[in-house]
């Protein structure tokens, strides 16, 4: 009996403890919800502003061991109160939320929160869609280092309304933040999502959806990190448009070492079909280093508070263009203090009959705008571009029978209606024919005009025929390439090596600093005297012949 007592003692003291911490708690959740909203409202704002996506947090009703509330997200497009998104939120208070508890989980939490999208005038439809079941529910944890992790899930829908059909297999969406947001880990992932007709004449199919984000916001405003978003298989199945594509993927991948920041993008994409043809498979890499972090963060802040701006007032592009003009004058140099190195590569094209690829580096210098104008103006062009760039390395190759079959697909998209193998040979054979009239053109020599040889005579015709040509582009067996080197001062275009000068003079984008053929008449200096013009003497009139007796 004694020992009965003492457990009922023990329980009832926990459960007063339980109680008495949990209302504790409660009392600190609204806080920490508000402040979560705050938060959440100020990185949309900072980050994604032409969203005018604003969270607000309403009817809340706090308990002993959970409270409710409801949280409403409205755009800047929500013309009433019914216009928004509502979730309900029921809140576990720690240390042990019951829900938490339930699980097994007994690491100390301040609080546990399920949430469910609410039915209103905005999700209605999306109601019906799902039978009355919440499209969206999950839960989000708060712990006592005010990180949050959340877990959502989007339930699959099969709906059929009128003659329009979805079918959707359901997502997950996971993320964990710090309290300040400073670090976000998220993560969406979907199987398989399709939108069309009920008699499937037409039809849109996304699979293998995933979004990946792991970033970290840096002392300069702006986020580094990985991201990355694939489409595993995309199929449109639409009247005169049907194509479909594979392992569509663009990732990007940003870092800061000291006050630079270093950075890539990439797209890439496999089995590009169109009409029964395979148009191939691709990838782009474009990459910066050694870019300003400070200038960045400010460029960052400065373009989010002009858009934000520009929609206020319902004009984003009038901001978006000042913006570039300030960008030009002022931002680009800031950005260029540390000589950032900008590159290409990979970039290429491929199909069945060969690939086409594009490889570029160029280095650039510190800026001084006013230098550079002043430069380019009085035609010193080639000091202009060395004050720009230190290094520029350029590679182009073309893959001949790769821009053949290009070609001829394009032509049979254009047509609009598949082709059968015969016809697809007669056009490859035109193809062929015209594309020979290109090649002619690619492989021209650059320092001739075809306006100039208009105006030569026979002889100069021949003597220029008699020079070294300097084709735009090399043609090999099956390739056109063309190669850029250019470093310090010197400039090698394919095999020929010049100064840039001399180069820059060749090209007619400046003229020959050594001509002295044009004369300008100089300005009087501002001040000067302008001497009196001379007036030529009257000559007096010549002596007549006295006329011959």
């Amino acid at each position: 009996m004694k020992k009965s007592l003492v457990a009922v003692g023990v329980i009832v003291a926990l459960g007063a403890v339980w109680t008495g911490a949990s209302w504790y708690t409660g009392s600190k959740v609204k806080d920490e919800l508000d402040r979560v909203i705050l938060k959440t409202n100020d990185f949309f704002a900072v980050n994604v502003p032409e969203s005018g996506v604003n969270f607000k947090l309403e009817n809340y009703k706090k308990g002993v061991f959970s409270s409710q509330a409801d949280i409403v997200i409205t755009s800047a497009d929500s013309a009433t109160p019914d216009e928004s998104i509502v979730f309900k939120a029921n809140i576990d208070h720690g240390p042990f939320p019951i829900s938490q508890v339930a699980k097994f989980n007994l690491m100390p939490k301040l609080a546990a929160t399920q949430v469910e999208l609410a039915n209103n005038a905005t999700t209605k439809e999306l109601f019906e869609a799902t039978k009355g079941k919440p499209f969206i529910h999950g839960n989000a944890v708060i712990g006592y280092s005010k990180s949050i992790d959340t877990n959502l899930e989007l339930i699959p829908v099969e709906y059929t309304k009128d003659d329009a059909t979805v079918s959707f297999s359901g997502s997950k969406f996971d993320v964990s933040t710090t309290a300040d947001l400073a670090a976000v880990d998220a993560s969406l992932v979907t199987d398989s999502l399709v939108i069309g007709k009920k008699d499937k004449t037409e039809s849109m199919t996304l699979k293998g959806l995933k979004l990946v984000s792991n970033v970290t916001k840096s002392q300069y405003g702006f986020y580094t990190g990985k991201q990355e978003f694939v489409i595993a298989d995309t199929d449109f199945n639409i009247p005169d448009t049907k194509f479909s594509f594979k392992d569509f993927k663009i990732s990007s991948d940003t870092s800061i070492t000291g006050e630079d920041v270093k950075g890539n993008i990439s797209y890439s994409i496999a089995d590009l079909k169109a009409l029964e043809q395979n148009l191939g498979s691709g990838a782009l890499t474009v990459a910066i280093e050694k870019l300003d972090a400070k200038a960045l963060g400010k460029f960052v802040e400065q373009y989010n508070e002009a858009l934000a701006q520009g929609l206020a007032s319902g004009d984003p592009t009038e901001a978006t263009e000042r913006l570039a003009m300030e960008m030009m004058s002022t931002t680009l140099p800031e950005l260029m203090k540390s000589k950032p190195v900008f590159s290409v590569s990979p970039f290429y094209w491929k199909n069945e009959a060969g690939q086409s690829s594009v490889d570029l580096n160029i280095t650039f210098n510190k800026w001084n705008q006013d230098e550079i104008t002043a430069l380019a103006m009085s035609n010193k062009v080639d000091e202009a571009i060395k004050q720009l760039i230190s290094s520029f390395d350029f590679n182009l190759k073309l893959n001949k029978p790769m821009l053949i079959e290009s070609m001829t697909q394009t032509m049979i998209i254009d047509q609009g209606v598949p082709v059968d193998a015969d016809t697809k040979k007669e056009m490859k054979g035109m193809v062929t024919s015209e594309f020979e009239g290109v090649q002619q053109m690619l492989t021209s020599d650059m320092f001739s005009s075809p306006f100039e040889e208009m105006f030569m005579t026979d002889e100069e015709r021949a003597e220029k025929a008699k020079q070294k040509k300097s084709p735009w582009m090399i043609d090999s067996e099956n390739d056109l390439t063309m190669t850029i080197k250019f470093a310090g001062n010197d400039l090698t275009f394919n095999n020929d090596k010049y100064t840039l000068a001399e180069f820059l003079t060749k090209m007619k984008v400046m003229s020959n600093p050594e001509d002295d053929t044009l004369e300008y008449e100089a300005e009087p200096a501002p001040g000067a005297e302008v001497a009196p013009e001379m007036e030529a003497p009257e000559l007096a009139p010549a002596p007549q012949e006295a006329p011959a007796n």
